[in-house]
């Protein structure tokens, strides 16, 4: 859950905020969207992974590099108090396998100020066109 010592009012407009983080990514810019989070910044992801420090700053242009053809669309889905949620669509080629890739997510930006200081993320990938059985859940 996000850190409640740091909740109130948002200081940004949410709507811009999910957009200019779609255009830095869109960009693949990989300093822009380091700037976008405080010196002290966490990001959540997967089973029990982490970025913060160095390896926050490091991490978008690391992913822009694998990631090159990245195709990316994000869409503001609500927020409260400081916190903005989000979801996002891409595509990119997996450059060990050659195939391209799919993915589905979603987001919750906690800011303080214009930066985000604690950012959750979840995920689903698939190989485009390898359609899974639909069984009612997800297991890939």
């Amino acid at each position: 859950m996000g850190n409640t010592e740091n909740s109130g009012k948002l200081e940004v407009d949410p709507v811009a905020f999910v957009r200019e983080v779609e255009k830095v990514w869109q960009a693949r810019d990989g300093q822009a969207a380091a700037a976008g989070y405080t010196d002290d910044a966490v990001v959540h992801y997967g089973h029990g992974q982490i970025h913060s420090g160095e390896q926050l700053r490091e991490w978008p242009g690391r992913w822009f590099a694998y990631a090159k053809d990245l195709q990316i669309n994000k869409t503001y889905r609500g927020h409260c108090d400081n916190c903005i949620s989000g979801t996002w669509e891409s595509r990119y080629t997996n450059p060990d396998t050659g195939k391209v890739m799919k993915e589905r997510g979603a987001e919750l930006f906690y800011l303080r100020g214009d930066k985000v200081y604690e950012h959750h993320m979840w995920q689903h990938s698939w190989v485009e066109g390898e359609a899974l059985e639909d069984s009612g859940f997800s297991t890939a």
